[in-house]
Order: structure tokens, then sequence, then C-alpha cells
């Protein structure tokens, strides 16, 4: 009785683990996998610097003293669809302020507050970005589009 089940429960597993493995996230968050491994307890000071993206995106993370930290981005895509990781997409320039979204002890996440834009004229831009690491340096990474499709906007 019990040997047709079995072939059918193993068919099934392996269906669902080369599902997972396909799209690079697991089935129980869709995002877990998907990307760099998620840093938690970052400080400000562990971020300050430049990150480089695909087709020209730079962003640079600064301090102008005390709390109030700024930073500015070149080539920045003016869209957040997954399309900005394969095609040379509109891009702008800009500066304002930003900070850590997370709270203590989770993974970390930056918040972009871009200075003067225009969000009906520019349409939609990246204004989050996780913290993680990858190959022992901090990145700031952006999941992009479907959680069920693996896409990752990857600043290094």
């Amino acid at each position: 009785m019990g040997g047709p089940v079995r072939p059918v429960a193993s068919a099934l597993a392996l269906v669902a683990v080369a599902g997972s493995l396909l799209t690079g996230c697991d089935s129980g968050s869709h995002t877990a996998g998907c990307g760099p491994a998620p840093s938690a307890d970052v400080s400000q000071a562990d971020l300050y610097g430049s990150y480089l993206g695909p087709h020209g995106a730079r962003l640079e993370l600064t301090a102008v003293g005390g709390t109030s930290v700024t930073f500015s981005v070149k080539n920045w895509p003016k869209e957040e669809g997954p399309g900005i990781l394969t095609q040379k997409v509109p891009t702008f320039d800009g500066a304002g302020v930003w900070k850590l979204l997370n709270a203590p002890g989770e993974d970390g996440e930056v918040g972009l507050a871009f200075d003067g834009l225009d969000t009906s004229a520019r349409g939609a831009t990246v204004t989050e970005l996780r913290v993680g690491q990858e190959d022992g340096r901090t990145v700031l990474f952006a999941r992009l589009g479907d959680p069920d499709v693996c896409r990752v906007l990857t600043l290094s």
C-alpha cells in the first residue's frame, strides 16, 4: 500500500528543491539565500565610502560631522525594476541624506532620502538598500521585482 506513495512524495520533494535552486531563493521566505548574506549590528561608521554598481552607478556615503550623514549618486537608475540589471536605463546624479532604518540586532538597511527628487517626473528609483557581506566585504544590495525570482542589485 505504501509503495506508490513514496516515489510520488520523493518526486515532489525533488521538484521543490530544484525550484528553490533555480530561483536562488528558498520556498519559505522567497528571499532567503537570494543575494549577499545580510549583516546585522552595523553602524553608520561601518558604511562610509564609495560603492559601485552596474552600468556605472556610484553611491558615496559620507559624514558631514555629528550625526548628519549625506550621500551622493552618479549614474543612479531612474527606475527600480529588474531591468536596471541587464539594460542601460535613464540615470541621474543627485544627493541627500541617509540613515540606518533597522532596529539594533536586525539586518542592516539603509534609507536614501534624495534632495528635491521629483518622483512624478523621474519615476521610481532605488531608495532602500540592505547591508550584506560578500567575499568578506561589506556590500549594499536591493532585491528587485518578483520575490519568486532572484534579481539583486549589488553595490560593492
